[in-house]
């Protein structure tokens, strides 16, 4: 996995190079810790997570869950398995443990369907109901289009409700500054086929 992911980070930093200096944590992360730490749960110098937004193209909304938590809105993601050949197959999974949405299809920016739209380090603040520490989440952010809204069925174990919000909304949003202006960018009002790659995962 730590070679894989450090593949995907290179592939990711050709596409955005101005972000370097923002990766600078995760690529000390990725050199300094071993490959079974990478993503362990109980690591926490931090740990490689993985998240997806979910777009409804007719009416141009994203989904967000309210985190039980940390009390705010988020996009679906969690932590990567042992079972899970990669980030994007983890990302894949949480959105359908937390959502139940099964038909989504990824919006690519690369050949390799691995590298993600975003990559964001964020400090995990101190979990008072199960005692975890404060750690920080490299996560790596895919983005997955529907053709329309759909009723979710959250996982009422993380989550206590959830919204489709617009990007305006989104950058109004501390937490998702960065990625709302990488969608403006991708103008994704006119998302096109080719940009679209139907996942071949079954889940």
């Amino acid at each position: 996995m730590k070679e894989l992911l450090l593949n995907i980070l290179n592939e990711y930093l050709k596409i955005f190079p101005k972000e370097i200096e923002r990766q600078q944590e995760l690529i000390k992360f990725l050199n300094n810790h071993k490959e079974e730490q990478i993503t362990d749960w109980n690591n926490f110098d931090g740990h490689v997570v993985a998240g997806g937004f979910v777009y409804a193209k007719d009416e141009q909304k994203f989904l967000v869950l309210h985190h039980k938590d940390l009390n705010i809105f988020l996009y679906p993601g969690g932590h990567i398995d042992k079972d899970d050949r990669n980030p994007l197959d983890a990302s894949i999974r949480e959105i359908n443990e937390e959502t139940g949405l099964k038909n989504i299809i990824e919006f690519t920016i690369s050949n390799n369907e691995l590298v993600p739209i975003d990559i964001d380090t964020h400090l995990i603040d101190y979990n008072r109901r199960l005692d975890l520490p404060e750690h920080y989440h490299f996560e790596f952010r895919y983005l997955y289009v529907i053709d329309k809204i759909e009723n979710i069925n959250v996982d009422s174990n993380e989550s206590s409700e959830y919204r489709w919000i617009s990007v305006e909304e989104l950058k109004q949003d501390e937490n998702f500054g960065k990625i709302a202006d990488k969608f403006d960018l991708l103008n994704l009002k006119n998302i096109r086929k080719k940009d679209l790659v139907l996942l071949k995962k079954s889940i």
